[in-house]
């Protein structure tokens, strides 16, 4: 697995779903932390960086248009964009590499470079720390013990036009566990044990995430002028990570890249600088035999997945596995929402309905699964978009 370590030299902002301008309402909340947001800015990174080596104005590769336009408007300025880019592409074979690299909507070019997770880690330890599984839960009270759901498969009632059985425990009363968990314990839970919440210690104090908010202030300018607003005073939820952390980023890409260097990250784009770090090697074989011998397994998201719903594709999942499924139970929790903006368009991409990391869900299966399946599993398409998915016994 290649890895990046990103460490942030300023606050971030990674905006929250709700609209938000100053003259409606007065607080910019923080919200998901998206590997969308990271890829984004490690392929902006990468076209400004070859648009100052050829000479090109990265404008020149974004479409001209308006908040008020027409249909028609957007077709044609987008047609008009298609034809420079394919004008410019026909002299200049590296600028056509690099944009099949990194995608390019207008002219259809899937990317070749995926963000497939993010994860807080120390630097120099560098460390991954995964969210909590949805199904280890806490007894509510003082000191209480951590304990899993499990499916009681006596226990079932009609959901998503199937049946599904109740996840339980030995508790009757319980909470959540709030915090991360680091490699090892990710390890000792796919094999059936119980993570630990991760130990974050900061100035004596012990802290569930390695970062605080921060609350600054701010007036709307007017976009001509400069000039302030009256009336449009407010304020924004900031996250600064705690010293010497930062982030992990797992990806996929071609070789001959660079990403290391300073890069703009979130909203308003604050600095960060991204070194390579040594690949990540891990052996699942032993664990994928335990699970076909138990013929039953646990999915866990590890990165916010999109499935147009709460559940998994079954089909791409049978094919990948190799094996027929069938679903258990379900702990999606609770929805994210994650839009962005398409560069080259030039507008905002639609805002849409993710399963946020931490979900989990049980199966059993007929047949075996493949030996040599790949962890952690990915699965892109038109209407699917889960990158980093782990499977478990249970």
């Amino acid at each position: 697995m290649k890895r990046l370590f990103i460490e942030p030299i300023d606050v971030l902002m990674f905006r929250s779903e709700r609209p938000f301008t100053a003259r409606e309402a007065h607080v910019a909340r923080t919200g998901t932390i998206s590997h969308l947001s990271f890829e984004g800015a490690i392929k902006s990174k990468i076209f400004i960086e070859f648009c100052k080596r050829k000479g090109y104005l990265p404008e020149d590769f974004q479409r001209n248009g308006n908040r008020n336009e027409s249909l028609n408007d957007f077709n044609e300025t987008k047609n008009k964009l298609i034809e420079f880019v394919k004008q410019k592409m026909k002299n200049d074979e590296e600028l056509k590499n690099l944009l099949e690299v990194i995608g390019y909507t207008p002219l259809e070019f899937p990317s070749k470079l995926n963000v497939l997770g993010v994860f807080f880690a120390k630097k120099g330890e560098f460390v991954e720390h995964f969210p909590i599984p949805n199904d280890v839960v806490k007894e509510d009270k003082e000191n209480g013990k951590i304990v899993k759901l499990q499916p009681r498969e006596c226990f079932q009632f009609k959901w998503l036009n199937g049946n599904i059985s109740i996840g339980m425990a030995v508790y009757s009363q319980l909470k959540r566990v709030e915090g991360l968990m680091n490699f090892k314990d990710l390890i000792n839970y796919l094999n059936g044990g119980y993570p630990e919440p991760a130990r974050i210690r900061y100035k004596g104090k012990e802290l569930n995430k390695p970062y605080f908010k921060e609350i600054r202030s701010g007036i709307e300018l007017e976009k001509e002028r400069k000039k302030t607003v009256e009336g449009a005073l407010y304020t924004a939820e900031f996250i600064r990570l705690i010293e010497n952390w930062g982030f992990i980023v797992w990806y996929e890409a071609p070789n001959g890249f660079s990403i290391e260097g300073a890069l703009r990250l979130g909203g308003e784009g604050k600095g960060a600088i991204s070194q390579q770090i040594e690949d990540k090697k891990m052996n699942w074989g032993s664990l994928i035999e335990k699970i076909n011998e138990n013929k039953k397994f646990k999915l866990y998201l590890a990165t916010p997945s999109y499935f147009d719903g709460c559940m998994p594709p079954e089909a791409n999942l049978e094919k990948v596995l190799g094996v027929k499924l069938k679903l258990i139970s379900a702990f999606p929790g609770k929805p994210i929402y994650i839009g962005g903006y398409d560069f080259a368009l030039n507008r905002e991409k639609p805002l849409r309905r993710w399963v946020n990391a931490g979900a989990v869900y049980y199966y059993k299966f007929d047949g075996e699964i493949k030996s040599d399946l790949i962890l952690p599993i990915k699965i892109v398409d038109k209407n699917i978009d889960m990158r980093c998915a782990f499977i478990g016994r249970w």
